[in-house]
């Protein structure tokens, strides 16, 4: 697996954010920094090469508190919620309730089409100990 198609989150015990090796104190650009990573496709060379290959890296040490791995999980799956979204023509909230109700076929072609071509690709790391 090649570096340029892993996009990088890190969380320490003290809920520090690093973002592609960065610190990042206000995580509001976070989701758009994802989205542009995965819909890259090989547009930047030193971005992912296409959203099937796109991973997007989560690790967290074993200090991190519930609360940021969760805020930050919900960022992460929300920049694929908003490029499903996208591709089906629907809004992200449309997109979530035809995720909901698959077994009507219309809320299952609108889900189909929003994953069509972007496969999920998270990877959550197991937690390094505290200070390490």
């Amino acid at each position: 697996m090649q570096e340029k198609n892993l996009f990088k989150i890190q969380v320490n015990s003290s809920d520090a954010l690093l973002v592609e090796g960065d610190p990042m104190s206000d995580v509001s650009g976070l989701k758009e920094m994802i989205i542009k990573f995965i819909k890259n496709n090989g547009q930047d060379p030193a971005s992912s090469e296409s959203p099937s290959k796109a991973i997007v890296s989560f690790k967290t040490d074993r200090g991190t508190s519930h609360k940021r791995f969760i805020e930050i999980l919900d960022i992460v799956q929300g920049a694929y919620y908003d490029i499903y979204a996208e591709e089906a023509g629907v809004t992200n909230k449309q997109w979530r309730d035809a995720a909901a109700e698959l077994s009507n076929p219309r809320s299952k072609a609108i889900y189909e089409r929003g994953k069509k071509d972007y496969p999920m690709n998270i990877s959550i790391a197991e937690p390094t100990k505290v200070g390490n």
